[in-house]
């Protein structure tokens, strides 16, 4: 029996809770400011201003040790916590995500969209029930990240089958005797493959660079002073990211816009809403709800709980995103809400490089879906298989 109070322990791996885990959320907030669990060795977190000062303090909560480095790794720019060298890195991309930048990917963008809606229209309009998830939502993201880091068409199917094996390992329960799981062994396996094939994009763009990620990369300053496989697994993280994201945020559009049909005619009628909406949605079913620091440097205060340095911490986006110390009517979800920001998209030092490229990419898909489509239903259960990056799948749509 732990010492570490306040306690409540949660199995963070069931049906139950990844299907609607705001109710254990909020047990989790009743109980204090950092709630002790014992089954998932770590404190949790449900306050936004404790999980903003927590991502934003990255001398005092870091990654190192942490469960992302687990699937990343340490020298991954996404969870290097030493700034200088986290900055050099993230800077070499960041042009490629300004907002003028990604203003010139919208007719790319916007031929994927289509190329991913037509079959998706047809298969509706003659009767059937379409997975929207796997047939529409996924494959967006993947082929623009594919397309900016550069790789070809044919790329595009294994993009995709890496990118998932390794999303599954993300959210997949730890075993209890300390080994690999299936779908652990299966997103490593992923990781290995994807981290050769970028091996050999990398050596092409050595001897024939052009505008892409990749070779931005390699040819950076930074790199200068990286091994191939550390510059590999930025661009693997980068592609990651990229894509298994949005991927989820635009399938959690289409499914809370099918639960507020108020919502969905009043952004019909009005596509100035849309940007707005999205966020909403982002803050109402954020995509990544849960993330992990580690104490460092001391013990650490958290709302007057003490935690040991060594110890987990387990931040709850969901439930920040709905913390009534920041939000008027947390629970409702209101396309017309006022701008508060959320953390969706992170916070701090390891917020999301892609931001301006995730809100185009929603903007352009849900606008184009909406022209299209607009009188689709949800036809069926809806399935939501994690926390690390929560998403609707299967999720099947029919009109």
């Amino acid at each position: 029996m732990t010492d570490r109070q306040p306690q409540l322990d949660i199995d963070l791996y069931t049906r139950e809770i990844f299907r609607d885990p705001y109710p254990q959320l909020e047990r989790i907030r009743a109980a204090g400011p950092a709630v002790w669990n014992a089954k998932a060795g770590g404190w949790m977190l449900t306050g936004d201003a404790h999980i903003r000062k927590t991502l934003s303090n990255f001398e005092k909560f870091t990654l190192d040790g942490a469960p992302p480095q687990r699937l990343f790794g340490p020298e991954a720019f996404i969870v290097i916590d030493d700034k200088p060298r986290h900055d050099a890195l993230r800077n070499v991309w960041a042009p490629a995500f300004l907002r003028g930048s990604v203003e010139k990917l919208r007719p790319l963008i916007g031929r994927i969209v289509d190329d991913m809606l037509a079959p998706v229209e047809e298969r509706l309009r003659a009767g059937e029930t379409v997975d929207a998830a796997k047939d529409f939502c996924r494959d967006i993201p993947a082929y623009v990240i594919a397309s900016m880091l550069g790789l070809s068409d044919s790329a595009r199917p294994d993009i995709v089958r890496w990118s998932d094996a390794m999303g599954a390992a993300v959210i997949s329960p730890p075993s209890a005797d300390g080994r690999m799981t299936p779908a652990w062994i299966a997103g490593e396996d992923a990781k290995r493959e994807l981290g050769e094939f970028l091996i050999e994009q990398m050596a092409f763009r050595r001897k024939q660079p052009g505008d892409d990620l990749i070779s931005l990369m390699v040819h950076s300053e930074p790199a200068k002073s990286m091994s191939d496989d550390a510059i590999m697994k930025n661009c693997r993280q980068l592609l990651f990211a990229g894509n298994e994201t949005t991927a989820k945020w635009l399938g959690h559009i289409l499914v809370v816009l099918d639960r507020h049909p108020d919502a969905r005619r009043a952004l019909i009628e009005d596509r100035a809403l849309l940007q707005d909406a999205n966020e909403e949605v982002m803050r109402f079913e954020p995509v990544v709800h849960r993330g992990h620091r580690v104490v460092r440097g001391g013990a650490a205060d958290i709302g007057g709980v003490t935690i040991p340095e060594g110890d987990l911490v387990i931040m709850f986006m969901g439930a920040g995103n709905r913390d009534p110390a920041r939000y008027a009517e947390p629970a409702r979800f209101d396309i017309r809400r006022p701008p508060a920001g959320n953390l969706g998209f992170g916070f701090g030092l390891h917020s999301c490089l892609g931001i301006t490229l995730a809100r185009v990419e929603a903007v352009i898909a849900i606008s184009k879906w909406l022209d299209r489509v607009p009188g689709y239903r949800v036809a069926g259960e809806v399935g939501y298989d994690g926390l690390g990056l929560r998403g609707p799948s299967p999720l099947p749509v029919a009109l």
